[in-house]
């Protein structure tokens, strides 16, 4: 295995990558034998060497990663420059981005665990508030902004350990480059409306960012991309987010709430930090953080098992001169192969719109099964769903939700009446009038109404024909001629009078007993 040029104390071994302005390499820092380690080391591309706006966002590179010092961002070692050749070593991840789990789950056939998902996205968030938020340069916030969030820039050790790579293209408060209005850095299919508009950003745009690629993960499709740029960034504008629960029913609601949360096309509807996101989906974890971690260790090598094993194979067959380095190294060293047991070829995912809508086409016309008992005088225990929408289980619990609503407002409906009546629950009816009683009148007739006027005190109910008028003194009540039956209750001591009055067409009759004044 020849080493290829070394660049200061490192060793390039293999180039592992080349982007819009750099080349990566694997390489090995020398040293005393048994104290070597695997770093990478990234570069300048030769053909824009002496390109001085590439090399300063490099430099800018370089210093903010040297100033972000936390367990969820990869580690920046070193920074150095050899005939004219700046670089910079960073820490080795011995692990897998999230789109390589994604297609190793699709090749799988399996779907991605949320608890796993769940863990990495906190880890990846404590990342993200600690470069919005905390890092810093010459005492002042450094306020680092990703901008370049996707699935290849999270990796995820077999330690179990989540980190969030590359700020090649972050803006900093501090940056020397400046990047010129218009310009756009980045995946589209991975930006936040803002980004794809040219505008101011904050760090809120890394969390919409963050949620399109969680989003994107749990359902096993893309969410904004298009067959063009264009058309990827007019999906990312728009904002329209199909509701995921119909992409997968497992996810929990806390989940699907943060994630609608953080990919609001207004910013100001997202949660205001990472952190308070990371709070947000914190319950969702089970046990302690060391227990967590190792549930993520051990997704890992369940999921790439036959990628180890042939690393173990290799290993022992290596020579003693290479064996350190490939184990070192990962899987770097190892020669691509099929073994026996490897997947298949993952498919492309499909669009989360499309298939959202086949989702709902497929669902049109279908009934649903109601659980339970079904309410007297039904013909059927099925139930449709609305048109376009997804069909709905009830449950046994709706009914006795529905018998609970129904009691509640029977006896609102119960207490109104006798609040309006003036009658107390579980109070006896008055007794009839002596004769025929004469019906009440609502309106005044001329010729064949009289009226009647009460004075008594306001604490006083008056009933007339069996009919509550209401409490205290009025004036001119319509009835129609004739006798009536009139009784006064008084609702403090509960005594009653009951009486006989005479009203005369076209006349005012005045009762006011002494004993009700």
């Amino acid at each position: 295995m020849a080493k290829l040029i070394r660049l200061g104390k490192y060793e390039l071994i293999k180039r592992i990558a080349v982007g819009g302005m750099s080349e990566i390499y694997l390489a090995s820092q020398g040293g005393l034998r048994g104290f070597e380690r695997a770093v990478i080391v990234k570069c300048v591309r030769e053909d824009l060497d002496t390109d001085q706006e590439v090399r300063d966002m490099f430099m800018d590179e370089a210093r903010i990663a040297a100033c972000l010092k936390h367990p969820n961002i990869v580690h920046l070692y070193d920074v150095g420059e050899q005939r004219g050749t700046a670089y910079l070593a960073m820490e080795y991840i011995f692990g897998r981005d999230l789109l390589q789990i994604a297609e190793r789950l699709r090749a799988l056939g399996r779907e991605i665990p949320i608890p796993f998902l769940i863990k990495i996205a906190c880890d990846t968030l404590a990342g993200l508030y600690y470069a919005h938020q905390v890092a810093e340069f010459e005492d002042r916030p450094l306020h680092v902004i990703h901008r370049d969030i996707s699935p290849q820039n999270i990796l995820v050790s077999f330690d179990g350990v989540t980190k969030v790579v590359d700020f090649g293209i972050a803006k900093a408060a501090s940056r020397l480059s400046q990047t010129q209005a218009g310009v756009l850095k980045g995946k589209y299919a991975y930006m936040s409306p803002e980004q794809v508009r040219g505008k101011e950003l904050d760090h809120r745009s890394d969390q919409f960012s963050l949620a399109t690629v969680l989003y994107e993960t749990l359902t096993n499709t893309r969410l904004f991309l298009r067959e063009d740029d264009y058309a990827t960034m007019e999906a990312v504008d728009a904002a329209e987010i199909p509701p995921i629960r119909v992409l997968r029913k497992d996810v929990p609601r806390r989940l699907w709430r943060a994630l609608r949360k953080a990919l609001r096309k207004n910013p100001n509807r997202r949660f205001k930090s990472c952190l308070d996101m990371e709070r947000y989906l914190h319950p969702l974890l089970k046990g302690s953080p060391m227990e967590q971690t190792a549930m993520v260790a051990r997704t890992m090598r369940e999921l790439f098992g036959d990628d180890l094993e042939a690393r173990e194979r290799a290993i022992q067959q290596a020579a003693e001169a290479d064996r350190e380095l490939i184990m070192g190294t990962g899987f770097e060293m190892i020669q691509a192969g099929p073994t026996r047991t490897r997947p298949a070829p993952s498919p492309i995912p499909p669009l989360a719109h499309e298939r959202y809508q086949q989702i709902l086409a497929a669902r049109q016309g279908e009934s649903t099964q109601i659980q339970g008992k079904a309410l007297p005088g039904a013909d059927s225990t099925e139930r449709t769903a609305p048109h376009g929408a997804p069909p709905l289980k009830a449950r046994g619990a709706d009914w006795k939700t529905l018998i609970l609503v129904f009691v509640i407002v029977l006896l609102a409906t119960f207490l109104v009446v006798f609040w309006l009546t003036g009658r107390q629950p579980g109070g006896d009816e008055p007794p009839p009038a002596p004769g025929k009683p004469v019906p009440l009148s609502s309106t005044f007739r001329p010729g064949e109404d009289g009226f009647l006027s009460i004075s008594v005190r306001p604490t006083v109910r008056v009933i007339v024909d069996g009919k509550t008028l209401g409490l205290g003194a009025f004036r001119k009540h319509p009835l129609r001629a004739g006798a009536h039956a009139v009784e006064f209750q008084d609702t403090v001591s509960g005594e009653s009078e009951k009486t006989m009055v005479q009203v005369e067409a076209d006349q005012e009759a005045l009762l006011g007993p002494a004993k009700w004044q």
